[in-house]
């Protein structure tokens, strides 16, 4: 039986890409799921496809910008559930703009979404996880350490949603629960080809990783699977960088 048969475990834009590989490695394992994204449809279908192949799982339409909306999103959760075990923070939005491109809106969308978001749904379960205990894994990027990867919102947000993760590994690591991030980079997916649309350009970029491949939605799935996991408990407040090695270039 899998350490997660029975339990549930809610993930942030799980509507698609990441966040939907994420969802789906904690409902093989037996996992309970709460889909959350701002896109009803995709999140709809996301939810729906896991339910009919593995567990149950449930759809909350959520802008995690809304400290109101998290606050839902718990009411929800508790509804159907009545626990919660695991919060996976995925969803994020990025613009590719310089400091003299991007707007003063722009810049408040990201913050909001990718920092303030990651903690009105802490927030919002705070207290279960003092009852409960049980693991938060926070979804960031190699861009907070690089600085690339979509203009300078994107890397600054991601920064800011690792020292939130380190604040709250020292705050509830002493009640029990377990709190770490993970820092993909070059992950294949639909962004990657918008930043590297050529054949010539994907082949310079594999050059630069020592394991010569692109990372995979299933390798970040593996690994929150891997933190959460109470099992590796005694890793606490870390990020791992999941580059394949290509460090820091």
């Amino acid at each position: 039986m899998s350490e997660f048969t029975g339990k549930v475990v809610l993930v942030t834009g799980a509507g698609n890409g990441i966040g939907k590989g994420i969802a789906e490695k904690f409902a093989k394992h037996g996992a309970n799921i709460v889909v959350v994204d701002y896109n009803e449809e995709a999140g709809q279908k996301s939810a729906n496809e896991l339910t009919k192949k593995y567990q149950k799982a449930i759809f909350v339409q959520a802008d995690v910008s809304d400290p109101e909306a998290s606050v839902r999103m718990r009411e929800k959760t508790f509804e159907a559930f009545g626990r919660i075990d695991t919060i996976v923070l995925d969803a994020g939005i990025a613009y590719h703009d310089t400091v003299d491109q991007i707007s003063i809106e722009e810049w408040n969308r990201v913050l909001a979404t990718n920092l303030s978001g990651f903690f009105y749904t802490v927030k919002a379960f705070y207290n279960d996880f003092l009852t409960n205990k049980g693991s938060m894994v926070f979804i960031s990027s190699g861009s907070a350490l690089t600085g690339t990867g979509g203009g300078v919102a994107y890397p600054a947000s991601k920064a800011g949603g690792e020292g939130l993760m380190r604040g709250l590994a020292k705050e509830l690591g002493p009640k029990g629960v377990n709190v770490n991030a993970i820092a993909p980079r070059v992950i294949e997916s639909g962004l990657l080809t918008v930043n590297y649309p050529t054949k010539e350009s994907q082949k310079k970029l594999i050059d630069q990783i020592a394991v010569r491949r692109f990372g995979q939605v299933a390798d970040v799935a593996n690994a929150a699977y891997f933190l959460a996991d109470p099992d590796n408990s005694y890793i606490q407040g870390q990020t791992i960088l999941l580059d394949g090695n290509r460090s820091i270039r």
